[in-house]
């Protein structure tokens, strides 16, 4: 049975402000997704979308991609709420969560999917709709760049 999309959206909608929130703080999160989903809603190939959940978090992460680059200033200012908050399990180190702040999103997303939701790298790059190896790429740089900060 197919779910309008009112009850898709009720069905994923805190799943995906919870995504947003970890990229682009809790400010922001709301409008993201409510920006990510009316685009997707409005693109004339969504009635022919076989997996709409994957397709509204790749629009979310997409959306949070560009929005980062027009809101980079706030996004700072709120990302240390946002990492602590919402995104991090509570018995995580400050100053690993700083480091992951300093990350990329394509890199915030894919370390919080796979080490936070416990995603497999094929569940990642399903979700994001990005290859494998761009999910172990991403995650390789974002290891790399936090064994850097923790190292400094």
């Amino acid at each position: 049975m197919d779910l309008s999309d009112a009850e898709l959206y009720e069905k994923h909608a805190d799943e995906l402000i919870r995504f947003a929130t970890g990229l682009v703080g809790p400010h922001d999160s709301q409008d993201v997704v409510s920006s990510a989903v009316l685009s997707s809603l409005s693109t004339p190939s969504w009635p022919s979308v076989a997996n709409k959940r994957a397709y509204l978090y790749r629009a979310v992460f997409n959306t949070a991609k560009s929005h980062g680059r027009s809101a980079m200033r706030r996004q700072k200012r709120e990302h240390a709420v946002a990492v602590s908050g919402v995104l991090a399990p509570p018995d995580l180190r400050p100053d690993v969560l700083e480091a992951v702040g300093k990350l990329s999103v394509q890199q915030r997303a894919t370390v919080f999917l796979t080490y936070w939701n416990d995603m497999s790298i094929a569940q990642v790059a399903d979700l994001l709709d990005i290859g494998e190896g761009s999910v172990k790429r991403h995650l390789a740089r974002a290891r790399a760049n936090l064994r850097k900060s923790l190292h400094e």
